[in-house]
């Protein structure tokens, strides 16, 4: 009888599982998607095996990884989710192209904006709303030849060494009867217009009354024409380095040629140049990193590259996913925009100790380029004729800054 008894409630148990079973509401799978990422053709590996790894964390979510030319990226626009940098984004965001991330931002319980460097996430705020989320941040450095360090027998440059350590150094390396000159100046490339304003802010001097919400800019303060004097007298009067015509003839870039010819020292590059792979050549010299030299301030100008989504996607939170994904892995090249990552032992293996301990030094003192800079095209367009003036030597800082001002009009 007992056995009977137990069987039958362990029958009686079994179908109640079975009516709950029944009335219980399933989960639904979900649909397959597949989102488009545009990435470089060098990073073909790196994002290949992340795409892999997220596919096993969404199954759902297919990623299909579209190459481009870094040289020549095309429309990258027309993918789902892409990485630009901050000064893209007021042309992006008045065109229409990106899609505000604040309401995703909102959703998100395990988001926090405390994770990335100061004004890091800032950069990609425009009119109130958030449109990206940074990823690695990218800074100017000075790079230097070891082999000539060596062959000169000159100490290497240093975390916080000064305009005068700079100065000496480039001294002691410059040799004009072997063409060879301690500091390449820039011209005619897209660091000869910030080269100047490094050495302007590192002396004290100012051009904007905000480097985040500009309003104003002064170009001929008393420390500027300073700073300027000075850095034209590297050319012209301690002649560490070349003038235009001074350059190799045979170098079609400058100064990369000299660089690559091992004529040239010291030269400033972003952190993305390491061992000159954004170059036309890679650099062959053994070659060594440190922050920019500092005077009564110590300066860096850097850019953020961050992840944005296409307002035209029909996959927002799929994007989102793949972003926050992203956002969680060590980038190729770059610092992380993440304080964690870029102060991990990882960062430290990928780039070397000698260019994280460079990297993790100035971004300290790393200005994160606004995009609201670019109201000041015209400005900076009459600045940059003023520097060239300077540096051929054509006339003085003070004469190039007075007249540059008195032609804006400020």
């Amino acid at each position: 009888m007992l056995r009977n008894k137990v069987t039958r409630n362990c029958i009686r148990l079994g179908l109640f599982l079975l009516v709950l079973a029944g009335c219980a509401t399933p989960i639904p799978t979900p649909e397959p998607v597949t989102i488009k990422f545009p990435h470089y053709e060098r990073d073909a590996a790196y994002y290949t095996t992340l795409a892999e790894q997220f596919k096993a964390r969404y199954p759902n979510i297919t990623v299909e990884l579209v190459q481009v030319n870094w040289r020549n990226p095309g429309q990258v626009t027309e993918n789902d989710v892409f990485m630009v940098e901050q000064l893209a984004l007021p042309q992006l965001v008045q065109q229409g192209t990106i899609l505000d991330l604040s309401p995703l931002i909102e959703q998100d319980n395990t988001f926090d904006k405390n994770v990335y460097y100061p004004g890091a996430l800032e950069t990609f705020q425009y009119e109130g709303k958030t449109w990206g989320i940074p990823s690695n941040i990218n800074m100017l450095l000075m790079y230097y030849n070891k082999d000539l360090f060596d062959q000169y027998v000159v100490p290497y440059p240093t975390v916080g060494w000064t305009w005068d350590d700079f100065l000496e150094r480039a001294e002691d390396i410059t040799d004009p009867n072997n063409g060879v000159f301690g500091y390449a100046i820039q011209h005619d490339n897209e660091i000869a217009i910030m080269e100047p304003i490094l050495f302007i802010y590192q002396h004290g001097g100012q051009l904007f009354d905000n480097w985040q919400n500009p309003t104003t800019i002064t170009l001929n303060d008393p420390l500027n024409i300073e700073a300027m004097q000075w850095y034209a007298n590297l050319i012209h009067a301690y002649g560490v380095a070349p003038s235009r015509k001074q350059g190799p003839d045979s170098v079609q870039y400058y100064p990369y040629g000299g660089v690559i010819q091992n004529k040239y020292a010291m030269w400033i590059g972003m952190l993305s140049d390491q061992g000159g792979v954004t170059w036309p050549t890679r650099w062959q010299m053994r070659w060594g990193v440190a922050p920019l030299p500092r005077d009564r301030e110590a300066f860096t100008l850097a850019t953020v590259n961050g992840f944005v989504i296409s307002k035209n996607t029909q996959h927002p939170e799929a994007c989102w996913k793949w972003i926050m994904f992203l956002n969680e892995q060590m980038p190729t090249l770059n610092m992380p925009a993440r304080r964690a990552l870029a102060e991990s032992g990882e960062f430290t293996k990928l780039v070397g100790a000698e260019v994280a301990e460079a990297a993790r030094a100035a971004v300290g003192d790393a200005v994160l380029i606004s995009p609201t800079l670019l109201g000041f095209e015209q400005a900076m367009e009459v600045l940059g004729t003023a520097f060239t003036a300077i540096r051929d030597g054509q006339t003085s800082a003070e004469a190039a800054l007075n007249a540059a001002q008195e032609q804006l009009g400020y």
